[in-house]
């Protein structure tokens, strides 16, 4: 059970803070229009993501049997974590020339997240495995799961759009770097434990 938690914790906290096609969706409408509109792209995923974890879930629970599948998905879910962890050390920059005319943020975000690779291979590789092991455990461990990665997911990104949104001309990145760069660490070492999980799916150890 604290496991479940914990990789929910870790892995909400790299999803809300990590650089990708959301997060600068995030940072240039706050930029450019303001807070609210960063905070409705925030809430993208909110949206967007429900079909990609029913499908995941459906897709997983189907191939649970066959343990050779699920090595592969573990191997590939270690990829992406890899892949996610190293994109944590690059930062987005911020230009801060704020435009006037009106924005669909909410429209764009949703737009953004389910044209984004990103939502699928998480959730396909890593996220509704982890789902999965926690409803066979209880389904109530499984909707803490998501609450906390959606929490911090979402709650991060809306917090960052608040900062700069009020604070676009004196936003100061250090210490959004730093912290990017110690999850970028752990998720490093979670990769290595998801692949040697695969490995032994495999019967390779």
């Amino acid at each position: 059970m604290i496991y479940y938690l914990s990789v929910a914790c870790l892995l909400g906290l790299s999803a809300g803070l990590s650089p990708g096609p959301l997060l600068s969706l995030v940072l240039s409408e706050s930029l450019r229009h303001g807070a609210a509109s960063g905070v409705r792209v925030a809430c993208a995923p909110l949206i967007s993501d429900a079909p990609i974890i029913l499908l995941s879930w459906c897709l997983v629970t189907y191939l649970a049997a066959f343990e050779p599948v699920l090595g592969a998905i573990s191997i590939a879910g270690a990829v992406v974590v890899g892949f996610v962890a190293v994109s944590s050390f690059k930062y987005p920059s911020i230009e801060t020339n704020p435009a006037k005319e009106a924005s669909r943020s909410l429209l764009k975000g949703v737009v953004v997240n389910l044209f984004n690779p990103q939502p699928y291979l998480f959730w396909g590789t890593v996220g509704a495995p982890l789902l999965v092991g926690a409803a066979e455990l209880s389904l109530g461990l499984a909707a803490a799961f998501l609450a906390i990665f959606y929490l911090l997911l979402v709650g991060l990104k809306i917090i960052l759009a608040l900062i700069i949104g009020y604070y676009r001309n004196r936003f100061n990145l250090r210490i959004y770097r730093i912290i990017n760069s110690f999850l970028g660490v752990v998720l490093l070492a979670f990769a290595v434990g998801l692949f040697w999980n695969g490995l032994v799916f495999l019967g390779v150890q």
